[in-house]
């Protein structure tokens, strides 16, 4: 359940999402001029739980609201962090970033190639020859999702075992094998543009290889530290009591069939459907989803980004140019006819009314964090909330367009 930006399974695509954050952010643009207040704030977060509670399977939401560098800021909470009571969703609340990992990995790479440990036109062949079979991909191809490698996440045996052994640990080297042909796996090869998270485990694998570290002391020595992020956390396996004591709940809702099971009666995670997935290890997700931390410190991590202090200019432009999700083909923009954009780790995404803007929501079995942001404008937009439901019924992103409008009021425009 890493969120994607491609069409398909809903159960591991942000299922038209762009379509909803179009239609969200046209329909605030034709909301009041007066200037929004910290009620107003407020009123939209709790009027998305209140709303969405039963039909997403919520019990909780936080979300941050940036309105310059180093501020001002609003933080926002409505809720608790468990069916059962829990306690109050706070400012400490973890949840489960999912594929907003995915930028941490791309940064990562940029970051050993801004040391001279690896270059993004390197193949797999170069770093991992032990799949003969896409030697010739280049980093970049799996960055910007042009690979055309099949994704793990969707394997059959792989969500068999999401259901009857949740507990189970999975290296990455596991998760490959769900994907790589063989005689037990023939998953169909994509052309264009398709968002695999095969890539970003593969990509997960040469950094370890570049920087002779763990992902985990490479992610943190390199990205964690110098961005200040003191409670964005990663862990090859089971998250410690530490961490899953401030985490939500999170809940698994979702009927639809996958990805590799199109035609089929009931889908193969139905039985899951109504799990608190907290405890569950999320090795499965690995670079492409494994990250947990609070949306203060996902603003944090974007504004940090796009500031420079992460990556040194050639390898931030890199970073931040992208494809065509329609065409899988390099733009320089994002457009009216072009609207989508997939960079190295982060999505682009044009509105008429708005413009250009940068987005991500990120899913996992329970959880989904989004962000959205305009540095034009100047305002930044995260939430966070616990549960994972079908495409359709995932209003998550439509209530972080209603902030971003408030907070563009609030800021004058």
């Amino acid at each position: 359940m890493i969120g994607t930006v491609s069409t398909g399974a809903a159960r591991f695509t942000l299922s038209a999402v762009s379509a909803l954050l179009a239609a969200a952010l046209s329909a605030g643009l034709a909301g009041q001029a007066r200037a929004a207040s910290i009620a107003d704030f407020q009123t939209v977060v709790d009027s998305y739980l209140e709303d969405r509670r039963e039909a997403e399977m919520i019990t909780g939401v936080s979300a941050y609201v940036s309105l310059g560098d180093p501020g001002p800021a609003i933080e926002l909470f409505a809720g608790d962090t468990s069916e059962r009571g829990g306690v109050p969703v706070s400012g400490d609340t973890l949840f489960q970033i999912g594929s907003n990992t995915k930028a941490f990995t791309g940064a990562l790479i940029l970051a050993l190639e801004a040391e001279g440990k690896l270059d993004i036109d390197d193949t797999v062949g170069d770093w991992l020859p032990l799949y003969p079979e896409w030697k010739n991909v280049t980093i970049r191809r799996l960055l910007n999702m042009t690979s055309g490698l099949p994704t793990y996440s969707e394997s059959l045996p792989l969500s068999r075992l999401w259901v009857t052994d949740p507990d189970r640990h999975y290296t990455m080297e596991d998760l490959i094998d769900y994907a790589y042909p063989s005689d037990t796996v023939d998953l169909p090869p994509n052309e264009g543009y398709f968002y695999s998270n095969t890539n970003y485990v593969l990509a997960g694998m040469i950094a370890e290889k570049a920087s002779g570290m763990s992902y985990k002391d490479a992610v943190e020595e390199k990205l964690f530290k110098p961005a200040g992020l003191t409670d964005m956390h990663y862990e090859p396996v089971a998250y410690p009591d530490a961490v899953l004591d401030r985490t939500a709940s999170g809940y698994f809702n979702n009927p639809e069939c996958g990805l590799y099971e199109p035609d089929c009666a009931e889908a193969v995670l139905a039985p899951m459907i109504g799990r608190d997935v907290r405890t569950t290890d999320v090795s499965w997700a690995g670079p492409a989803g494994g990250i947990i931390g609070t949306p203060r410190q996902l603003a944090r991590w974007i504004r940090v980004v796009f500031s420079g202090k992460v990556l040194p200019p050639e390898q931030l432009e890199e970073f931040l140019s992208f494809v065509s999700t329609r065409t899988g083909d390099p733009i320089d923009d994002v457009t009216a006819e072009d609207p989508r954009g997939f960079s190295l780790g982060l999505v682009r995404v044009f509105n008429p009314q708005v413009g250009k803007v940068w987005f991500y929501e990120g899913e996992t079995l329970g959880y989904r964090m989004a962000f959205l942001f305009s540095p034009e404008s100047d305002v930044l937009v995260s939430a966070a909330t616990n549960s994972q439901p079908a495409g359709d019924e995932d209003h998550l992103v439509p209530m972080i367009a209603k902030l971003y409008d408030l907070a563009r009021q609030a800021r004058g425009e």
